[in-house]
């Protein structure tokens, strides 16, 4: 039996889209298709211009079209600070005394750790227990079938603004997308990209985009904190351009053509303007007292604005022992470019959807019509 995903990636004035599929009898993963569509009204998740964010959704599932002969599961990976991060608990002691725990009982105490008193603007769009504790045991691993008198769960909770997620919403019902899985990137991204091992010792995992950006901490192999940072890559193109007098456009073109090892020279200029991204990044951790007290041993860079000149710079600027690169290189793909930076985050939002699944929400019944709408009935989705 195959799953068919599609994966989006609301991005700084572009949209990515990887078409996978999933063999749930080898357990394997196989990118068919990946692109990405230009659209400057979307900036990360927030919507800028909705009937043109609508067109460029349209377009991206028209493209898909002709590898899309099924019902695929649409999931969106969700990027931009109006998502917010925090870690909470619950515990309840069992008026039965010793009683033996179901999934019910577990999930009723995760869900006591979100408060009552949470503001009515933000929506829980990612919940996941990280800790257990039964009757002081705290190194319980899964309650599910044990027994207990008291059961204490510390858990991960993602917030969104309704207004912005809402905006999300009516696009991808407006492009004809009915109901749709939405998963936090940075944690989708967490969880296929980094090793036990580094999460054991600490690690913190940056997702660098053009004018956004996102970081997580792990601290003996629990989730410690999240953020999302309204600047990206675009301090380094513009750090280049300063450097050798072009205007942004020209500095993008030239770091576009550019490999990094081609020329010595080039490559200094690159860390130092990496550098200088890496020391505003560490300006905002240093101000988050998680980063101050579990400090990473680990840096690990991803997205579409990561690269060496990241990854060399790590220690010198972070003061991490080791820094690497994180992309998807082991997995089946028709075709090397589908595996390229750029589609890292869809991949892991697939990922993730594929063995969680994520947020589902229903669209509201704004349709497409005319020739999109038309296109669209053609892949199932209108």
């Amino acid at each position: 039996m195959e799953q068919h995903f599609i994966a989006l990636d609301f991005g700084s004035g572009q949209i990515s889209a990887t078409l996978s599929v999933y063999d749930t009898a080898t357990g394997t993963f196989r990118v068919r298709h990946a692109l990405r569509e230009t659209c400057p009204s979307v900036n990360g998740c927030y919507i800028l211009d909705f009937d043109k964010s609508v067109q460029a959704v349209g377009r991206i599932f028209s493209q898909l079209q002709e590898y899309a002969d099924f019902s695929p599961i649409i999931c969106v990976g969700l990027r931009g600070d109006f998502l917010s991060f925090s870690r909470s608990g619950a515990g309840k002691f069992f008026d039965a005394g010793r009683i033996v725990l179901t999934q019910k009982d577990v999930q009723e105490v995760v869900n006591m750790s979100v408060s009552e008193s949470a503001s009515e603007t933000l929506e829980v769009i990612h919940l996941f227990p990280q800790t257990f504790n039964i009757d002081g045991c705290n190194q319980v691993q899964n309650p599910v079938g044990l027994e207990a008198s008291s059961l204490d769960i510390g858990t991960f909770i993602t917030y969104a603004l309704r207004t912005h997620l809402n905006n999300l919403n009516r696009v991808l019902s407006a492009a004809g997308c009915e109901d749709f899985e939405a998963t936090p990137t940075i944690i989708a991204l967490s969880s296929a990209l980094l090793k036990q091992e580094e999460k054991k010792v600490g690690v913190l995992l940056v997702d660098v985009g053009a004018n956004n950006s996102a970081a997580a901490l792990y601290h003996k192999g629990i989730l410690h904190a999240a953020w999302e940072f309204s600047f990206g890559a675009e301090i380094v193109v513009q750090e280049v351009a300063d450097v050798l007098q072009n205007d942004l456009s020209e500095a993008k073109q030239i770091l576009k053509d550019y490999t990094y090892g081609e020329d010595e020279i080039m490559d200094d200029l690159l860390d130092e303007a990496g550098a200088k991204f890496l020391q505003t990044l560490r300006k905002q951790l240093l101000q988050e007292p998680l980063y101050a007290n579990h400090f990473p041993a680990t840096a690990v860079f991803t997205g579409g604005g990561a690269g060496l000149h990241l990854k060399n710079t790590a220690q010198r600027v972070l003061g991490v022992r080791r820094s690497r690169i994180a992309t998807f290189e082991h997995l089946i793909a028709d075709g090397d470019e589908m595996l390229a930076p750029a589609y890292t985050s869809a991949l892991a939002v697939s990922i993730y959807t594929q063995q969680h699944g994520g947020k589902k929400l229903k669209s509201v019944k704004d349709k497409a019509n005319g020739l999109l709408g038309r296109m669209l009935a053609k892949l199932g989705m209108n």
